[in-house]
């Protein structure tokens, strides 16, 4: 029987595992929609608000995907983490193989983003930006593979646990966004006098 401390530490991860998905539906349906109209709408609505927008959601979601994957422990704190919540399921006998596999494949991708989070996002290396140096390059294969891992994670664990599966890849963000982005084609339409 899973202790109320692990249950209750799944619960705070997969609510930061959801936040991570919300934020990066944010990001996809804004900026990877492929919709040309959407993408004229933004610009003439609000140019470098929609750049910087974007510029703030890719520094988001790099912190974001580190912070879940950061080690267990950072100095004397502990930390809400996959490796956190390994440690839980190692002291209950309940980390699997399959869970051990899906954090080694989060951790890959967590590899490609680390020194973009620890030179650019959450510090400002001056050798880094001197040098213009790119860091975080990675494919969508890449992130698509980290979000099915982290799916089949939280998953596991939610067995392990007695929460059961949760399926987080739909947000109410996308729709939101999307509203957002219908209002503003509705006030460039109407402030060009198109019908």
């Amino acid at each position: 029987m899973p202790s109320n401390t692990l249950i209750t530490a799944f619960q705070a991860f997969r609510n930061d595992c959801i936040w991570l998905q919300t934020v990066y539906n944010m990001f996809a349906s804004l900026y990877q929609s492929g919709d040309a109209a959407q993408s004229e709408i933004m610009v003439v609505a609000a140019p470098a608000f929609f750049a910087d927008l974007n510029l703030v959601l890719l520094d988001y979601f790099v912190l974001l995907v580190c912070r879940i994957t950061d080690p267990a422990v950072t100095g004397k704190s502990s930390n809400l983490t996959v490796s956190g919540i390994n440690e839980f399921l190692r002291s209950e006998a309940l980390l699997t193989p399959e869970i051990e596999a899906a954090t080694k494949r989060m951790e890959s991708y967590r590899s490609l983003l680390a020194d973009a989070r620890n030179k650019l996002v959450a510090h400002a290396d001056l050798q880094t930006i001197k040098n213009e140096l790119p860091l975080g390059a990675h494919t969508d294969e890449d992130r698509d593979g980290f979000f099915t891992n982290l799916y089949f994670y939280v998953d596991e664990v939610g067995r392990a646990v007695g929460e059961g599966p949760l399926d987080f890849r739909c947000t109410a963000a996308v729709g939101d966004t999307l509203d957002l982005v219908r209002c503003l084609k509705a006030g460039v339409i109407s402030a060009s006098g198109h019908h």
